[in-house]
């Protein structure tokens, strides 16, 4: 799946509407809100913390030099990988399951 495809089926999981790819394939923001608003989850900071606060809820691993930029050499500032995404899709559907 492309990066629009993973955040397409996250948003569908959730229920957001009208979620889609910025500039540069940046991710939105409030869809990660919205997330971590329906499973009670702390929505502050930058996305991939929050990508990180999410996934561990589900009780999986999150392995920040693959899920997200934020240990690159420039620091990446708040981008969140395709493969953090998918991370994520599979960390919304168990958290799903448990409601």
């Amino acid at each position: 799946m492309s990066k629009e495809d993973e955040l397409a089926a996250l948003a569908r999981l959730v229920g957001a509407t009208n979620v889609r790819l910025g500039v540069g394939s940046s991710v939105p923001k409030a869809l990660f809100d919205a997330i971590c608003s329906r499973f009670g989850l702390d929505a502050s900071g930058a996305m991939p913390a929050q990508a990180e606060r999410i996934v561990r809820a589900a009780g999986m691993p999150y392995v920040r030099a693959a899920f997200d930029s934020r240990n690159s050499v420039s620091g990446g500032g708040s981008t969140v990988t395709l493969e953090g995404l998918q991370q994520l899709r599979t960390a919304v559907q168990k958290l799903i399951a448990r409601e």
